[in-house]
């Protein structure tokens, strides 16, 4: 299991690469896509791996990853239904500051979830010597 977490976070950390590297060549469109990409990529891991960090100590950090996940698609959702009472170019902010609040979230899990990786091999390495004494 910690071969296929490592797996999936270098997956993560290449494709937030190509994001930024795509952004000379397709502009934003890239970027986005990129994100969108990434952010469903996330919520799946994330959703695969809470009882993990649960179980190893990062509870404080998966429920604030959640907490800000919630909210910052709440405030995505809202400023496109908003959308259609007041002017465009007036949402354009809000959805910005989603937008950048997902960028932020997108690099706050993969700080996250790579001290979950760091602490599960510590404590296999750990427990390997314990068994050889």
């Amino acid at each position: 299991m910690k071969t296929f977490r490592k797996i999936d976070w270098y997956g993560q950390m290449i494709l937030a690469l190509l994001m930024i590297l795509s952004v000379p060549f397709l502009l934003l469109a890239g970027f986005m896509f990129g994100l969108f990409i990434m952010g469903c990529w996330q919520l799946i891991s994330a959703l695969l791996n809470t009882h993990s960090f649960i179980r190893y100590g990062y509870k404080k950090q998966v429920f604030l990853y959640w907490l800000l996940c919630i909210g910052d698609l709440a405030l995505f959702f809202l400023s496109l239904w908003l959308s259609n009472f007041f002017k465009r170019d007036d949402m354009q902010v809000i959805t910005g500051i989603a937008i950048a609040g997902a960028v932020a979230m997108a690099a706050y899990y993969c700080k996250i979830y790579l001290k979950l990786i760091k602490h599960i091999s510590l404590k296999n390495e750990l427990a390997g010597l314990l068994k050889s004494k």
